[in-house]
């Protein structure tokens, strides 16, 4: 009986080498990946001027567990008592959390502009506001991170991992009408360790390693988003007073 296995240097017959040609094509076809993302056509009319940090929306307390002691010292004017009792929140909290929005509106600013500004190639100038809705990062060191504890705070649970949470929108800088909007993007350090790889690295600018890394990461999500979302047929700027309308807008709530 002939089997129904090809040995090797058998010669495999026409129509079957036909059929193998296909699906190896096929095969390759789908190892390609290519991007088809198209870049908005109003990228080329716009240029980044401006980037503002609001926390006007911000899930409160915020913490940073690697600035804590910074930030504490600063609203307490100086180490000691002041500092401790103001790091415990007894005194000063409006002062500390001012220091704290600071230092990470100074870490936010920078990634913002290395991401968006290599996007706008135009002369048009936009201004960036990053919405800040949640920043949470405790101490490596500190008892909850260390035992698992769960954080209760005025009654809700606080994230188990490091987080970031914020929204970005384009307005045109001379109306103040808002080009573009994308929903809050969430980006969480969940404590794994990378032997190796890992995907690129955050530019050092700040002085907390994981915010500094989970704010690049949104920096880069957001100008993806804003690439894969179009302005919508016939975007025009406005000329003026007379000609005012909303280009795009989109009004996203998350349940914080």
């Amino acid at each position: 009986m002939q089997s129904g296995f090809v040995s090797l240097g058998q010669q495999v017959p026409t129509p079957w080498r036909a059929v193998a040609m296909v699906l190896a094509l096929a095969f390759l076809a789908a190892c390609e990946t290519t991007d088809t993302t198209t870049t908005p056509a109003y990228f080329a009319e716009i240029r980044l001027a401006q980037v503002d940090v609001d926390f006007s929306r911000a899930e409160r307390p915020l913490l940073v567990g690697d600035l804590d002691g910074q930030v504490s010292a600063q609203a307490a004017g100086g180490t000691g008592v002041g500092a401790l009792g103001t790091r415990l929140g007894l005194v000063n909290r409006q002062a500390r959390q001012a220091g704290l929005e600071a230092a990470i509106a100074q870490n936010v600013r920078p990634h913002i502009d290395d991401a968006l500004r290599p996007l706008f190639t135009g002369t048009r100038p936009v201004r960036a506001e990053v919405s800040i809705r949640s920043v949470f990062v405790r101490s490596r060191l500190s008892l909850q991170q260390l035992t698992g504890t769960t954080v209760i705070v005025d009654g809700r649970q606080r994230p188990n991992n490091a987080q970031f949470i914020a929204g970005l929108t384009l307005y045109d800088l001379e109306t103040g009408i808002p080009i573009q909007q994308i929903e809050p993007i969430m980006r969480v350090d969940d404590g794994a360790i990378t032997i190796a790889g890992g995907g690129p690295k955050a530019p050092d600018y700040g002085q907390s390693a994981r915010l500094n890394q989970l704010i690049f990461e949104y920096a880069q999500a957001a100008a993806t988003a804003l690439r894969q979302r179009s302005s919508g047929p016939g975007f025009t700027f406005p000329g003026g007073n007379t000609e005012l309308q909303t280009l795009h807008e989109t009004n996203t709530d998350i349940g914080f």
